[in-house]
């Protein structure tokens, strides 16, 4: 009974079993070595909870959705909150979450940057509409409606575009492979229609970069 009260209570302090097997069989306190690197676990796992709970607030806050990237909450939110339907936002935030993994640690702070340009008053509401407008795409769509929409992306893009060098260091680059997946990911459940607008809008885009010397070059189907 001794031993296994012993054994109860190394458990709960959060000793190994090897160590504890070396304790059980010792006759001397563990050295100090045993309770540093016990003492610096437990620290390592405050800063983290810290770091879980602080996010887990973050997202009340801005009433998110758990699986958004908790930088980009107070964005969603605005756009949330200028119309955009939560079928919508839903849809966005897969993009999201497949761009975050694509571009990496590096590229976060660019795709941050993107949404709070998107987000800022004097768009928040076109940028709501536009992406309310993608997302009820579908095949009862009309041509007049993809160009249309198309049209009213480029319109939102091209300041964003402008804006970006001046506000990232270090763009990431989307090029092959991250490009293709993406691709290959939007082709399995974006609809023809909205399939149409996507590559009207990067044709246009496209175009204009070529047009204008001295433009940096982005890809726009790597701009969301």
């Amino acid at each position: 009974m001794v031993t296994v009260l012993r054994i109860r209570r190394l458990v709960g302090l959060g000793f190994s079993l090897p160590q504890i097997a070396t304790m059980l069989e010792g006759t001397d306190p563990p050295p100090d070595t045993v309770f540093d690197a016990l003492d610096a676990e437990y620290a390592a796992q405050i800063v983290n909870l810290t770091r879980q709970r602080e996010l887990l607030a973050h997202l009340r806050r801005y009433e998110a959705f758990p699986d958004l990237p908790p930088e980009l909450a107070p964005f969603h939110r605005v756009l949330r909150e200028s119309g955009l339907p939560e079928s919508a936002a839903a849809t966005d935030r897969d993009h999201t979450l497949l761009l975050m993994h694509l571009i990496g640690p590096e590229g976060q702070d660019y795709l941050r940057t993107i949404y709070e340009l998107l987000s800022h008053p004097d768009r928040a509401s076109s940028v709501a509409a536009a992406m309310t407008a993608w997302a009820s795409l579908d095949v009862e769509s009309t041509s007049e409606e993809i160009l249309d929409l198309a049209d009213q992306l480029i319109d939102l893009f091209l300041p964003v575009i402008a804006e970006l060098p001046a506000l990232t260091q270090d763009l990431p680059d989307l090029s092959e492979p991250p490009e293709r997946i993406y691709q290959q990911h939007t082709t399995n459940y974006l609809t023809p229609a909205q399939q149409a607008v996507l590559e009207k809008v990067r044709d246009s885009l496209t175009t204009l970069n070529e047009e204008a010397p001295g433009r940096p070059q982005h890809d726009p189907e790597g701009q969301k």
